[in-house]
């Protein structure tokens, strides 16, 4: 895949797309641990495509409250084991 910049200059885009990432995360974080797949699911549903607590309790069967929880939980449990390595 490639755009055009509004001086004409063609950039080529990677083509590795998502899977790089999922893979990484299958491998690294969640296996095959539902909970984890289910609270990354609902933390796409948020962060990607805009999804209100609400609705995502709707989707999952859980109130507004234990949405945010799990948010919370995957968000800390992630940065935790993606933390990158600060320099000198």
């Amino acid at each position: 895949m490639s755009t055009i910049r509004r001086d004409g200059t063609k950039i080529v885009l990677p083509k590795s797309g998502p899977d790089p990432f999922w893979k990484t995360v299958h491998e690294h974080y969640a296996g095959e641990d539902q909970r984890k797949w289910k609270y990354l699911a609902m933390l796409a549903l948020r962060e990607n495509a805009g999804w209100p607590l609400e609705k995502i309790g709707l989707a999952f069967g859980h109130p507004k409250g234990h949405v945010t929880r799990c948010l919370q939980r995957i968000k800390g449990e992630m940065q935790a084991e993606f933390r990158a390595e600060r320099g000198p």
